[in-house]
């Protein structure tokens, strides 16, 4: 908590900025002092290291650890940063969740195929779990989630072949759930789409997971959606198709003049994780 001197400091500041350039800058600002408690290095790849950007759980934590949240950002595996989950994190970090965003190799700047995006996602979901006690983390309460080609990250890590290197449950926003052939997103991976294609990898441990998704997204169909749950359901497990209308792709982002989406989305995440047992309504 800021100390009577640092508050006063920063009002000072943000007023200052806020006459002399207006209140982009302001929130700029804000933004930055309301970042990650701590930026960790997870792995380290022909000289770039990969980063987890940690939102402690605020609060008093159960003597397990804190459930977790582990995100991933989207961009088709091209482009995105970490900070796009960032305005997600704060708020389940405040409702006692630690929320974690993560980096991973993208084309635009590591040259490479969503099959090393996978790879590291399997690293950060391990790295956070082999850490867990330092991070104030219950281990078995650890959720993989993330946006787009991010969603597609976290459920591969919910179809993983080794069943131990699961996460818990999952928060798909939006995600890549079928990337078979005459489906968006199929020219990326056509190669090899088999082996990144989370629909036709299910099987009767599948981790339970929401699905956040517009009916008017053109990249995510909602029949896709929907045959992933029949998929996930038919093996006997559990998966929630949450439709949001007339939404659009990535309708779940923080907008400067428009949060309604961002707040319903949270709120039905929030449900999801109290379902569970992570959180109290």
């Amino acid at each position: 908590m800021l100390d009577h001197k640092l508050f006063y400091f920063v009002a000072g500041l943000t007023l200052g900025l806020a006459l002399a350039f207006g209140p982009a800058v302001v929130r700029r600002v804000v933004s930055a002092l309301e970042g990650p408690d701590r930026v960790m290095v997870y792995r380290t790849l022909d000289g770039h290291d990969l980063h987890l950007h940690v939102f402690s759980a605020k609060g008093q934590r159960p003597s397990t650890g804190a459930p977790a949240l582990l995100l991933f950002h989207g961009g088709a595996w091209q482009y995105g940063s970490p900070e796009a989950f960032f305005p997600q994190c704060r708020v389940f970090a405040a409702r006692g969740v630690s929320c974690i965003s993560a980096e991973y190799r993208i084309a635009s700047r590591h040259d490479t195929d969503p099959r090393a995006a996978v790879e590291d996602a399997h690293a950060a979901l391990a790295y956070v779990r082999g850490h867990a006690g330092a991070l104030g983390i219950d281990a078995a309460r650890i959720a993989a989630g993330g946006g787009s080609a991010g969603g597609h990250l976290a459920a591969m890590l919910g179809v993983a072949a080794d069943e131990a290197l699961r996460p818990a449950a999952m928060v798909l926003y939006n995600p890549m759930l079928d990337l078979s052939p005459g489906k968006p997103d199929h020219h990326l991976v056509a190669e090899f789409w088999q082996d990144v294609s989370p629909l036709q990898l299910v099987d009767s441990v599948v981790p339970p997971n929401v699905i956040l998704l517009g009916t008017e997204d053109r990249e995510v169909p909602v029949v896709s959606a929907q045959a992933f749950c029949h998929a996930v359901i038919g093996h006997g497990g559990r998966c929630e198709l949450a439709l949001y209308e007339g939404a659009k792709h990535g309708f779940f982002n923080l907008r400067e003049n428009d949060r309604a989406y961002f707040d319903a989305t949270n709120q039905r995440v929030a449900a999801f994780l109290a379902s569970l047992g992570w959180l109290s309504d």
